[in-house]
């Protein structure tokens, strides 16, 4: 989360440093059995890079130019896949706790910024004094006005890559709090945080994350939303951003707007020429093509969703291959943690999100990485309880062995 904006010069591009980062953590991790390999999924993760490796070394032997560098990031970012965190049911209540205090803090930061611009207070990247610009990722509306020529700029708590970033973390922050059963005060600070953005991701992690608790013995929990909805909807309407939300709500069909590029374009860009021989069909176009085919066709400004990316680039076999393992291993995950569906839906339609580091990383930790929290009830999690036979200060080990009736109906992640 704190270096998602920051970037390493690498030729004439950037690395971004949360990639060596997160690797060396893993490697760590691994070392002092914090984490540990999960042999049920290495053929998952053989797969998708033997796929993308096969395809580019087919591409370049038939005289294609595919980007060494994209397919090292394939392994690079997916190398998470095989790992999981050896953690007990207290370790785990406790990631779930340190995340929602951050993102806490961040929703507040997020009001902050836009609060101190009603006052008067003209909109500053506080991290660009701090940190040089060669440091800082390139090509990411980190600060935007709410509406093209007005003073106010969305809140991206200074350290967020762009607002809907910001958005994302904080739509999964009120998801999660929702499901542990948080006070109305939480819920109501993260919610109203995610109103500055003015982006829609938090949104689209957040409502399917409420239709999944609605329809579990957790919906009670999510009466402690209905403060925070209010007081969300009042930032909204005393403010400009009601009418920007309104006006987003429809945009998606004007072909000049952010969500023209990000939800429909990219799939009538990508999807035709896909299939316009047959050998690109089958093995795409090489790792990293689709970014120089929509420049070439003036259409830079299109994002590249997971689905038209792989085909565009890895074709019919990418498809087989990469995407339907990916869909098959964060499906099982969701259903162990129905707070993450809507991470995934944003992973697989909305964002940019096969080899967007910060959105890699943050869907694979929840919904794979991380073990779902077993063994504890609607009843207990909206009481706030330690997970079932678990004393105040018992060890896992002690809370383990006094378990008598695990959950049904959540099955275990593949490991």
């Amino acid at each position: 989360m704190l270096f998602q904006r920051l970037g390493v010069p690498y030729g004439e591009g950037q690395i971004p440093l949360m990639v060596p980062v997160v690797l060396l953590l893993l490697a760590a991790g691994l070392r002092s059995g914090e984490f540990r390999i999960a042999p049920a999924r290495l053929p998952a993760l053989a797969l998708i890079w033997g796929t993308a490796g096969v395809c580019t070394l087919v591409q370049l032997a038939l005289g294609g130019a595919p980007s060494i560098f994209s397919l090292g990031l394939v392994v690079a970012l997916y190398a998470m896949v095989a790992v999981t965190a050896n953690l007990g049911p207290e370790a785990v209540d406790r990631v779930h706790r340190v995340y929602l205090r951050l993102m806490t803090v961040f929703a507040g930061v997020s009001v902050a910024q836009m609060v101190i611009q009603y006052l008067g207070v003209a909109y500053r990247d506080y991290l660009s004094l701090i940190v040089p610009d060669i440091l800082l990722l390139d090509f990411y509306n980190t600060g935007d006005p709410i509406a093209y020529g007005d003073s106010l700029y969305r809140s991206n708590g200074v350290l967020f890559l762009e607002p809907s970033f910001l958005s994302m973390f904080l739509g999964l922050a009120v998801a999660l709090a929702l499901y542990r059963g948080s006070g109305w005060l939480q819920v109501s600070v993260l919610l109203v945080g995610m109103v500055p953005p003015l982006a829609g991701s938090g949104f689209v992690v957040l409502l399917p994350a409420v239709v999944a608790l609605a329809l579990t013995g957790y919906r009670r929990n999510l009466l402690t939303a209905l403060p925070a909805g209010i007081l969300a909807v009042l930032v909204a309407t005393l403010t400009p951003l009601g009418e920007r939300y309104l006006e987003r709500s429809t945009e998606a069909t004007n072909p000049e707007t952010s969500s023209s590029f990000r939800l429909v374009q990219p799939y009538t860009a990508l999807l035709p020429p896909s299939f316009d021989d047959e050998i690109p069909a089958a093995i795409g176009h090489g790792a990293g093509t689709a970014d120089n085919y929509l420049i070439s066709e003036g259409l830079g400004a299109i994002t590249q969703p997971l689905m038209p990316k792989v085909l565009y680039e890895y074709g019919i076999l990418g498809v087989l291959g990469i995407l339907v393992v990916l869909l098959f291993l964060l499906l099982v995950g969701v259903r162990a943690r129905p707070w993450t569906a809507g991470l995934l839906l944003l992973y697989v339609y909305v964002n940019a999100s096969f080899l967007q580091h910060t959105q890699v990383f943050l869907t694979l930790f929840w919904i794979l990485m991380l073990p779902p929290l077993r063994n504890r009830g609607p009843a207990e999690v909206s009481r706030g309880e330690p997970p079932a036979g678990q004393a105040a200060g018992a060890s896992t080990a002690e809370s383990l062995q006094r378990v008598k009736e695990p959950l049904p109906a959540v099955p275990p992640v593949p490991r």
